[in-house]
């Protein structure tokens, strides 16, 4: 077994972090014996790692031997995954401007953004959620899993692998229609899987493009709308001032947090968002944070 030791820049909160996972990311993590398991591909090859936590820092636990040139590159993922880079100090200091919203950033100091561990994964799974309950959108994501993954044994059990593009474009239309998934969201998902493989589409080369930029590339993609990127961008890449201003859950939140009588506009949310830059993708997570109840 290896055991990999990372420290977060502060203020940094492990417990708030994977509170979501426990709650919504139960399809990609296995919680066990005070660590987050999850399957990732490292350098093209499947590998369970656990993520916990000493009260200081990160522990990165994989039950293999792993090279020296491996355990850096398990170290980078971890660190962007977890956003042990992210140093929300100015973001604190910065919401102290806002009376009615700073209390609810600061109850929630630490609190990071888990990236998907792939730009391929992450839109994947942004795609199927698509105007889907939360309990729906993770049943379709399992049964892709199930159906075009592959497990790998961990213990006494097995781990189920989240697919690459190669797996899924192997699949026809046909394949997820009959896992519950209507025609148009078997098309997105498997044609955009093809595109990357033929070579047509470079997710992980977008990482370097503009928010904007990258926001235009995504959104000339069947099946992908300015939600879909926009989350590609928050929970993918991990992006610091992007915000959607049209999500409903957003402008729920700050219904409530403003005590308004009804829901705001787009363009209020644009308004009050000026003063949130550069930090509007961390003040639109803690306010859905805040909407959850989590």
């Amino acid at each position: 077994m290896v055991v990999l030791q990372l420290e977060p820049v502060q203020p940094y909160s492990f417990e708030a972090t994977t509170r979501r996972l426990a709650h919504f990311e139960k399809t990609a993590y296995q919680f066990r014996e005070g660590f987050f398991y999850r399957t990732l591909h490292l350098k093209d090859r499947p590998l369970v790692v656990g993520i916990g936590w000493d009260g200081a820092q990160i522990l990165v636990r994989a039950e293999e031997e792993l090279s020296e040139a491996d355990r850096q590159c398990l170290k980078g993922m971890i660190r962007r995954m977890f956003s042990l880079d992210v140093e929300l100090g100015p973001f604190y200091e910065q919401m102290k401007k806002e009376p009615r919203l700073a209390p609810i950033f600061e109850s929630r100091r630490g609190l990071h953004f888990v990236l998907d561990p792939t730009l391929y994964e992450c839109l994947i799974k942004t795609i199927i959620s698509q105007q889907l309950n939360l309990a729906f959108a993770a049943t379709l994501i399992e049964r892709l899993i199930e159906r075009a993954g592959e497990k790998i044994p961990f213990r006494e059990e097995w781990l189920p692998v989240f697919p690459t593009p190669s797996q899924v474009a192997g699949l026809e239309y046909e394949d997820l229609q009959r896992l519950q998934f209507n025609r148009r969201k078997a098309e997105y998902v498997i044609d955009i899987s093809r595109k990357i493989v033929a070579g047509e589409l470079d997710l992980e080369g977008m990482k370097t493009l503009p928010d904007q930029l990258a926001i235009d590339q995504l959104v000339s993609l069947r099946g992908v709308g300015r939600w879909t990127a926009e989350c590609l961008l928050l929970f993918g890449m991990g992006r610091s001032d992007l915000l959607p201003a049209a999500d409903i859950g957003l402008r729920n939140a700050l219904k409530k947090a403003y005590g308004l009588d009804q829901q705001p506009t787009e363009a209020d949310v644009r308004q009050w968002g000026e003063n949130w830059t550069p930090w509007r993708s961390y003040a639109t997570f803690y306010l859905w944070d805040y909407l959850s109840g989590s």
